[in-house]
């Protein structure tokens, strides 16, 4: 796979993941928003490990998002940089 075809995956999977995990979120502050009306339901203890779980999933596409730029912004680095000491 090239560069190119990488980092359009890795965002496109960063995406989904962080669509997830904002619907999650959404389930869980709509029934927190519910409860502090006096309504009888509150965040189901799911609906917090769903919302964890989607999360976990965007940091990990973030990371692999993270890694596929690096691999185009080091080349371009001069090595006495402190941009590329950073990273190596």
């Amino acid at each position: 796979m090239d560069k190119k075809e990488a980092l359009i995956r890795s965002l496109i999977e960063l995406r989904s993941a962080h669509d997830d995990a904002s619907a999650a979120l959404s389930i869980v502050v709509n029934q927190g928003a519910r409860a502090a009306k006096g309504q009888d339901t509150v965040p189901a203890l799911a609906d917090i490990r769903s919302y964890k779980k989607a999360m976990t999933s965007a940091k990990v596409h973030a990371v692999q998002a993270e890694l596929v730029l690096l691999e185009y912004a080091l080349p371009r680095m001069p090595v006495d940089s402190m941009e590329y000491a950073m990273f190596v």
